[in-house]
Parts: C-alpha cells; sequence; structure tokens
C-alpha cells in the first residue's frame, strides 16, 4: 500500500448538505426524479465537469403486469378453442407496423447523469475507474424484510402458473378436458391477482420515503469525489461517475449505461487494470460487501480492489464493517460484475453498503438524520485514497505524444 494522500474536505457539512437537499420523493417518473437529476449536473456544472444527462426506457412493472394478462387471455382462448380470435389478434399485432409496438401501458422512463474527468496523462488503453451511486427512491406501506418475502412470493406464484398455463392447459385441451382445465385456470389466475394486488396496492407508496440512507448518502459521496477529483486529476486514470435511475425498479440505469458502453469501455480503456466503486447506503456506519482475493490475469499488476479499500480505512483509522454475504445484495454492482464477465476482463467491482440500515429504507424513516455525516466523509476519504493509492502504481501503458 503506497503513501495515503490527505484529502482536504473544505466543507466538512458538504456532503451532509447534499443529503438534506434530496430529502424528497425521488421515486421513478416523478418530478422529484428531474429535481434530483437536475441538482446533480448544476453540482457539476458549478465545478466545470463535463456532465449529461442520458434518458432510457425499460420494461416495468405494469407492462410486466400487461403481457401478464395477456397470457391469461389468450390460454382462456386456448382453452375455449377460440383459435380464430388469437389468429386475428397476432395478424393486426405483427402484419401493420403502425400497431406492432402498442401496448395499453407504455415503457417506463427514466435518466442517468454521467460525468466525466480525463486523466492527466494522455495514454493508450488507460485505466478507468466507473463511480456509480443511484439516486431514485422507493416508498412502500410494509417493513423491508416483509417486502422481500412478499416479493419472493410472487417469484414463486408468477412461474409455476405461467408454466401452467402454456404447458398444462394445452395438454388438457389435447385430451379434450376443457372444464377441469377452466377450473384449475381460474383458481391459479385468482391467485396470481390478488398477490400482485397485495404488491402494488399493500407494499407500493409513492411518497413516504426521503431517501437518505438509500440513496442519497451515495449520490453525496459522488458530488465531492467529482469535485476533489476535478481539482486534483488522477495521472493516469480517467474517472466516470454514474448517478443511476431505475435502480429500485431492477437496476435499469445500471443495466443501460453497462449495455450502450460496453463496447466503448472495452475499445478505449484496459478494463484489466480499472475497476468499480458502487456507493450504496452509507448511514449509522459504513460497510463493504464482498470477498478478497481477486485473480487478475495479469500478475505483473495485483491489487485486490477490497483490500485496498479495507487497507485504507485501517490506516486512517476510519472505522469500516466487511461482511461477506453469500447471496449478496441486489444493486447496480451487479451489473459491473456482469460487464468483467462480458468483456472476459479483470474488471474488479467493490460494494459499500451498509446493510445493518435496511430497516430504515423504503419507508418515512429513511430520513436525513440517519446518515452520520462522520460516516460520509470517512466514505469520501476511503475512496479518494484508494482509489489515488491504486493510481500511483506502476502502469506500463504507452503514453500519446
Amino acid at each position: 500500500m503506497s503513501t495515503i494522500l490527505s484529502l482536504k474536505i473544505n466543507h466538512l457539512d458538504a456532503s451532509i448538505n447534499h443529503v438534506k437537499a434530496l430529502a424528497f420523493n425521488r421515486s421513478l417518473g416523478s418530478t422529484g426524479e428531474t429535481k434530483a437529476v437536475l441538482y446533480i449536473k448544476d453540482e457539476m456544472e458549478e465545478e466545470n465537469i463535463d456532465c449529461k444527462i442520458e434518458y432510457f426506457a425499460f420494461t416495468g412493472a405494469k407492462r410486466l403486469f400487461m403481457r401478464l394478462t395477456y397470457i391469461i387471455l389468450l390460454t382462456y382462448m386456448i382453452v375455449f378453442r377460440l383459435i380464430l380470435v388469437i389468429f386475428l389478434y397476432i395478424s393486426i399485432k405483427y402484419l401493420f407496423p403502425a400497431v406492432r409496438n402498442y401496448s395499453l401501458v407504455g415503457k417506463e422512463e427514466s435518466k442517468n447523469v454521467i460525468a466525466k474527468i480525463i486523466a492527466s496523462k494522455k495514454q493508450e488503453k488507460r485505466q478507468v475507474v466507473i463511480l456509480s451511486a443511484h439516486y431514485d427512491t422507493f416508498s412502500a406501506n410494509l417493513p423491508y424484510g416483509l417486502q422481500k418475502v412478499f416479493f419472493l412470493l410472487f417469484r414463486i406464484i408468477i412461474i409455476p402458473y405461467v408454466i401452467f398455463a402454456i404447458v398444462i392447459a394445452n395438454f388438457f385441451f389435447i385430451t379434450e378436458r376443457t372444464r377441469e382445465a377452466a377450473q384449475l385456470i381460474l383458481l391459479f389466475t385468482l391467485i396470481e391477482f390478488v398477490m400482485t394486488t397485495i404488491i402494488f396496492l399493500l407494499i407500493y407508496d409513492n411518497g413516504r420515503s426521503k431517501g437518505s440512507v438509500d440513496n442519497a448518502s451515495g449520490v453525496a459521496i459522488l458530488i465531492e469525489l467529482a469535485k476533489a477529483f476535478k481539482r486534483n486529476p488522477l495521472e493516469n486514470y480517467d474517472v466516470i461517475l454514474l448517478w443511476s435511475g431505475g435502480e429500485e425498479w431492477g437496476l435499469k440505469g445500471a443495466s443501460a449505461f453497462c449495455k450502450k458502453y460496453r463496447e466503448y469501455l472495452s475499445n478505449t480503456y484496459d478494463l484489466n487494470r480499472s475497476f468499480n466503486i458502487n456507493v450504496d447506503m452509507v448511514g449509522s456506519y459504513i460497510g463493504l460487501e464482498g470477498k478478497r482475493s481477486i485473480q487478475v490475469r495479469h500478475p505483473e499488476f495485483q491489487f485486490d480492489l477490497n483490500k485496498e479499500l479495507e487497507e485504507t480505512a485501517n490506516e486512517m483509522n476510519i472505522p469500516i464493517e466487511v461482511s461477506h454475504s453469500i447471496f449478496g445484495s441486489k444493486a447496480d454492482h451487479k451489473k459491473f460484475k456482469s460487464l468483467a464477465k462480458k468483456t472476459k476482463s479483470s474488471f474488479q467491482v467493490a460494494y459499500i453498503h451498509s446493510a445493518k440500515d435496511s430497516k430504515f429504507i423504503h419507508s418515512s424513516k429513511d430520513t436525513p438524520d440517519k446518515c452520520y455525516p462522520e460516516n460520509l466523509n470517512g466514505c469520501i476519504e476511503i475512496c479518494y485514497n484508494t482509489i489515488r493509492s491504486i493510481d500511483s502504481m506502476n502502469f506500463s501503458s504507452k503514453e500519446i505524444r
């Protein structure tokens, strides 16, 4: 580990002030979501940091629910031998371009905020560090633990239902047992709609959570890191900062970013020497989730990102809790791990996550006072100095003249 370069934070209250400024509903499609995006962009423009907003669309829960409804209707038509109706639907849907992509419920839309700070040395196939944090919120009427139970039950029921509707119903049709098929489909349909009603009416609440721990904390940390690297750029690493949208609805922002820029990142950077730090929740403590002993493809350049973060924290006497979850949390870092696999690189990923604070999230309890300023600033210090330490390692990249 190289000598720690101390980050002098000019305003110790800057990070918590960002959290307080973002203490409003930032749920998907709300005016608060747009307000948050503009807040981040304004903060970047004040420091003359290259920043842009990118829009993306995805298939949301409502659209999936409508597709489930289509499956149910088509299954009933098969059971009751309304083959001509199905043929007519398919003909209209796919033979006429005007209605080919039509749906009763359109795709959901969100946006990513992306900033970039170029390394001071111009090198071919240089390295990149991607810092990510989602800015959107999700509110619910049930505690986080019960939410996970209901979503699990929903998955357990919906998959067997689809299998039953497509396979078993056709078997009953072939064997002329139409009445039995109709009764079973009706039973499964009622169960499915009851579960869907629970999900949308009992769990989802559009405006309760202020989203402070989850994840105004990560947004604030990235804003301050962007300003620090703008004032003192890295030598060998470009810094890309991603504030993603739609994370609470299935990591949609990170997915859109990785899909759009996978080829660009692979062609422009040496991903074997690059990495991502995803900051998702810093509240009552600083948590680091992950495993050590990351194997890299190039033995001449070895570093373990999680180990570097942990050692930096220890050298700076900043408390950090390292956990090794078996399944891990579902967050944007998953998409960057997938990026590493798809690019067949040693691209490393670290996940900063205060898992014990999950008892507050998605509820009215997720307020700015749950984010301790010393932890926000400590996380900034750890990330900043770890990145600078890795940047100072010996590189053999060819400098552009």
